[in-house]
């Protein structure tokens, strides 16, 4: 049974008022030895304090929601872990929900954490999600007076003042590093496979790639870029098509789907960087103990989680001052799929932006 200040009151002797008095910390006026007596015993109780009956009292649980649209991916796994230690060096509870990149379920989950009560959600939609189911959870939290930061997304307005803050990385920047490399590598027929054009964050890294082919002279190809949905199977099926018409070099949008070009590489008897180099983005823990370890952009995901729940919890403080928004700088790790570093030496090099920018 759950230890209460009732039971902490009858074994220490004292009244409900003081163990109450102490436990929320206005002891202002009790004695210090009485403190250390409630705290000593509520320690022995394995007390803990209900979140939901202390939030009745202070409007606030501190309890925050996490949206992600799939626990399988090692990217959004490093963010919710980065979210949830922060909460903790914060005294937080992170509630963590999976979407499987599902819109409804952004809505529904929504709905759940305000019903639990959260005092923030982070939000990552899902990356198929429709712009009038981002339109519901966005006008859900703002009737709700919920904070809501975007995790790896951005979302436009018309009134600059009506955009939520967002953590993320300058995903052009990436882009246009990855294409950059590839160009410096040699390669002028680079094919390219996005996430969901629905996204910004796909959006932006195509822009990146055209930038770095229009810096360098070379004329950009419509049927060299695919759209596909950051999964392993579509960087498969489509890079398929894209060695058909003969590039030398696959950038994809994310390592997951460079992933399933290297299987498309190995069924087509296809050396890797011999005949085709490639180039992930995230820079997942798993992409440099492959046989032939992947280059990549590389984003400060665990930061990324930490600073969002470091924004919103100063916002929940600070609700008149709503947070600046983040972008951090990704930093382009060659590694031996570009050719960019021969197979006896197995070390990596960087190319680094600034640490992290304002917005």
């Amino acid at each position: 049974m759950r230890v209460t200040i009732k039971d902490i009151a009858k074994k220490t002797g004292l009244s409900v008022s003081t163990v109450s008095l102490v436990l929320n910390h206005k002891s202002e006026r009790i004695s210090e030895e009485t403190i250390q007596k409630v705290m000593q015993t509520a320690q022995e109780m394995n007390y803990h304090p209900n979140r939901l009956a202390v939030g009745l009292i202070t409007k606030r649980t501190q309890t925050l929601g996490l949206i992600i649209p799939d626990i399988a991916n090692a990217f959004f796994a490093e963010i919710a872990k980065g979210a949830e230690t922060e909460c903790q060096k914060q005294g937080y509870s992170l509630i963590l929900c999976n979407t499987n990149d599902h819109p409804e379920k952004d809505v529904d989950y929504v709905n759940v954490l305000i019903d639990k009560g959260v005092d923030g959600i982070l939000f990552t939609m899902a990356v198929s999600s429709q712009v009038h189911k981002d339109v519901q959870c966005f006008n859900i939290a703002k009737q709700t007076e919920k904070p809501m930061i975007l995790v790896d997304r951005t979302v436009a307005a018309e009134n600059k003042e009506a955009e939520l803050p967002y953590v993320n990385a300058d995903n052009e920047l990436g882009g246009y590093m990855a294409t950059k490399h590839l160009l410096e590598m040699g390669h002028r027929k680079i094919g390219f496979i996005s996430g969901p054009m629905g996204e910004q964050s796909s959006q932006n890294r195509l822009f990146g790639y055209i930038r770095a082919l229009q810096e360098a002279d070379v004329t950009f190809d419509p049927m060299l870029t695919k759209v596909g949905d950051y999964h392993m199977e579509t960087g498969y099926r489509l890079s398929a098509d894209l060695i058909r018409r003969g590039v030398t070099a696959i950038f994809a949008g994310n390592d997951m789907m460079a992933y399933g070009v290297y299987r498309q590489a190995k069924d087509q008897n296809l050396s890797i960087p011999g005949d085709l180099a490639v180039l992930g983005f995230d820079d997942l823990e798993f992409s440099q103990m492959m046989e032939v370890p992947l280059s990549s952009i590389k984003q400060p995901t665990y930061q990324i989680g930490a600073c969002a729940v470091q924004k919103i919890i100063r916002w929940i403080e600070h609700p008149e001052q709503k947070p600046e928004s983040v972008c951090f700088k990704p930093v382009l790790m060659v590694r031996e799929s570009t050719g960019g570093v021969s197979s006896d030496r197995p070390q990596q090099k960087e190319r680094k932006g600034e640490n992290a920018k304002d917005s």
